[in-house]
């Protein structure tokens, strides 16, 4: 068979839980599985598997796509050495995705801001607030590594948290006035999210250099300024659903 040209791989190893899927303008596969510090041994074989559980060839892939993080040093640096080795292996394009954008996407549709976070390790966690602005959503520009507890620090209108919370968090802020939290399945980062994300950027034109792309570290109490990102609205709720 040969390369369709629509097959998208994404890759996902910003913690010790690897996902994996295959997206042509659908979901055609995609899994995910607990690799621990394993992932060097494990995404390669994992992602040949998958594509010969679909019966897709390495050849059929038209394009790679990455999260950049923030997430695990290891783990991110994993990924991000996979994708551009079969970026350059395939010489198909190279997308990076952020991780907060793809905790974020699936809940644009509920019209509601987003607060987007993944654990960043000795109790703390890296967020990032989502916005709409007409008929667009912005991420701001700055990434804040805060405690734990410090997650809904400065929430005034009622906002969305987007990422998976520590048990002992999950009853704090599901009764917390300015939060809406969705059900755990929702919050988990799926790399169809990730998929999808890339698909529409590489349909549109748009990929990233190979040699620049670049994972991103935040460490600490550290901020981090990043350029805004405007996001494409979910098809998976609508307006007034919680």
């Amino acid at each position: 068979m040969e390369r369709s040209g629509r097959l998208l791989l994404a890759i996902e190893t910003g913690s010790e839980q690897v996902a994996l899927a295959l997206y042509d303008g659908r979901v055609v596969s995609e899994c995910s599985f607990d690799a621990g510090r394993e992932q060097t041994a494990t995404v390669l074989p994992s992602i040949r598997h998958l594509l010969e559980t679909n019966r897709r060839r390495l050849q059929e892939l038209g394009a790679v796509a990455v999260t950049t993080g923030p997430g695990s040093f290891n783990g991110l640096r994993v990924g991000m050495s996979i994708a551009k080795a079969l970026s350059y292996a395939l010489d198909v394009p190279l997308l990076g995705v952020s991780t907060l954008d793809a905790l974020a996407y699936p809940h644009t549709a509920l019209g509601h801001p987003i607060r987007a976070f993944v654990p960043a390790g000795r109790g703390r966690v890296v967020y990032a607030d989502y916005r709409r602005h007409g008929a667009t959503w912005t991420r701001d520009s700055t990434l804040r590594s805060v405690r734990w507890e410090e997650l809904a620090t400065g929430l005034i209108e009622r906002t969305v948290l987007a990422g998976a919370l520590p048990p002992e968090y999950e009853a704090r802020f599901r009764n917390h006035p300015a939060i809406l939290l969705p059900s755990p399945a929702m919050r988990q980062l799926r790399p169809a999210w990730v998929a999808e994300l890339a698909y529409r950027r590489w349909h549109a034109g748009e990929h990233d250099p190979v040699p620049s792309l670049e994972p991103i570290y935040i460490h600490g109490g550290g901020v981090e300024t990043v350029p805004p990102v405007q996001l494409p609205e979910s098809y998976g709720a609508r307006p007034g659903q919680e």
